[in-house]
């Protein structure tokens, strides 16, 4: 007899739709099926709505993910050494690494919520093709975007694309190349089928461009340079038509209150500031928990203020350029005391005494609900920017030499373009245009442009989660973690370009096969 996996997701949606699943133990009627319940749209977009829900979750985006990436990257080290996160850091991380499990399992759990709205489209009989068509590339997209994700983590992965898994324990990894064929098509298929603005013209939502924008950097992390560019083009090509552009102020990309009318957004994960967590005082500067996540000076002017989980080597800071508008928005080396002198603490006063991470807490708004998590500032997870870079790096590639500088000039042209930034603690830092950086002039060879390509995704891109791929892709650790890089990690090792397979897996299943160095 099949054995039908049941998902959390599933089974609240049906019990919600009910009076209550306890009157379902005492009243049976019949079994609720898939089949039986997808009868309209209406009951797959739900299912849809909450993987971006478990998307923000602290198990994703809201750390699980993002935390990893960070500490993993040169340009994030520990402040505190926090429990199981103290490893990503160091290079020591096992396959018992609570985290490394935690991602895992909620990667999946998001992936098969994906998988049961796909095939909850498959039971409408009542829907035009259109609709249809567009409900399941939005929930294909889904499906790809967390693919996405663990392949680059993980290397060769389970692939799940059915909720009905007769054998869990027949279940096999699939490898790199094959997980790779199958986001191509999911997200091929998104990028075929969805409108150019996205459901309810909110960006947590994806859009023909949004699929494109992936599709350019899937791509490019694959190094088919041809198809990368083309996808990337394409988004540029019809920015109008998307609504896609820079904004003027690199600033208010970080400003909560100019989040959702931003054009230079793509892809957002909302965060509905009501992840889990306690917050005995949410009003209280050193006692809010902002987006990044755990970045940020926390304490304040307390004794004990100026730390924070997430906080960059010193080399992140002393090797940016001070004439750089985008240090500013990005990083805070002092707070000025709330006591009314106006007396400013310099980073050599904190507690760590680093410069921190300012752009997610300057101005993240306030919390949704009283939940503890207080910030109306949502995560960014792919904006035009990164298109105009990505353009770049494959126009490089592929010969397009002053094309590629082109692309590389429009970023620093809107870095030139100053505005106005908070410092932490109060007052506020007004900056006029300046002429840095300059604009990056022909001439340059292949190899050197990639160099100031990457070099300026690493400064346009700082603390967003993408830093760590690129090293990976490039095979950059050895540098980068060298006693010359910005932040000399002894223990680096090519092996932990993969994280491990969670060891609970591999207790489960004598189908996988542990990455090498584990």
């Amino acid at each position: 007899m099949k054995q039908i996996i049941q998902y959390a997701a599933l089974t609240l949606t049906l019990c919600a739709s009910l009076v209550s699943c306890a009157d379902l133990d005492e009243n049976p009627v019949g079994t609720l099926t898939p089949e039986g319940f997808f009868n309209t749209i209406d009951d797959v977009y739900p299912m849809i709505d909450g993987t971006y829900g478990l998307m923000a979750s602290s198990s994703y985006y809201g750390a699980g993910l993002t935390v990893p990436l960070q500490l993993m990257s040169d340009m994030v080290d520990n402040g505190y050494e926090f429990s199981d996160y103290a490893e990503f850091s160091r290079f020591l991380t096992t396959p018992t690494n609570s985290y490394v499990s935690d991602l895992w399992a909620s990667s999946y759990q998001t992936i098969a919520t994906a998988n049961t709205a796909i095939q909850g489209v498959g039971y409408l009989d009542d829907e035009t093709e259109a609709v249809k068509l567009a409900a399941e590339g939005e929930a294909r997209f889904v499906r790809a975007f967390l693919y996405y994700h663990l392949v680059r983590l993980y290397g060769s992965i389970p692939y799940i694309d059915n909720p009905d898994i007769e054998d869990p324990l027949s279940i096999t990894l699939s490898t790199p190349d094959e997980v790779y064929a199958h986001i191509i098509e999911d997200m091929t298929f998104a990028f075929e089928n969805l409108d150019y603005d996205p459901r309810d013209g909110v960006r947590s939502k994806p859009s023909k461009g949004a699929a494109a924008s992936y599709l350019a950097s899937i791509y490019m992390t694959r190094g088919e340079w041809q198809l990368s560019y083309d996808y990337a083009k394409w988004v540029i090509d019809n920015s109008g038509a998307l609504n896609y552009a820079l904004e003027d102020d690199y600033q208010d990309l970080f400003r909560n209150s100019e989040q959702w009318a931003s054009s230079e957004y793509i892809f957002l994960v909302d965060f509905t500031s009501n992840q889990t967590g306690q917050n005995p005082n949410p009003t209280t500067y050193e006692n809010d928990n902002k987006i990044g996540p755990f970045n940020g000076v926390e304490g304040g002017e307390s004794p004990l203020g100026g730390w924070s989980m997430l906080v960059p080597h010193l080399n992140v800071y002393s090797a940016w350029d001070t004439e750089d508008y985008r240090l500013k928005v990005s990083m805070t080396d002092s707070l000025i005391l709330g006591d009314d002198t106006g007396i400013v603490r310099p980073y050599t006063d904190f507690e760590i005494p680093r410069p921190h991470i300012a752009k997610y807490t300057r101005f993240p708004g306030d919390g949704r609900t009283t939940a503890g998590w207080r910030s109306d500032f949502d995560y960014v997870a792919f904006r035009y920017a990164e298109v105009l870079l990505i353009a770049a790096e494959t126009a490089n590639e592929l010969g397009f030499t002053d094309e590629a500088i082109g692309y590389v000039n429009q970023i620093r042209a809107r870095a030139r373009q100053a505005g106005v930034i908070e410092f932490d603690g109060g007052g506020l830092g007004t900056y006029a245009p300046s002429t840095f950086p300059e604009d990056v002039t022909s001439g340059l060879g292949t190899s050197e442009l990639r160099d100031v390509i990457l070099e300026e995704r690493r400064i346009e891109l700082a603390f967003e989660w993408k830093r760590w791929y690129d090293i990976v892709r490039h095979d950059m650790g050895a540098e980068v973690f060298g006693t010359n890089g910005l932040e000399p990690q002894s223990n680096f090792n090519t092996f932990r370009y993969l994280l491990p397979i969670p060891q609970d897996e591999m207790n489960k299943n004598e189908n996988f096969v542990q990455n090498p160095g584990y």
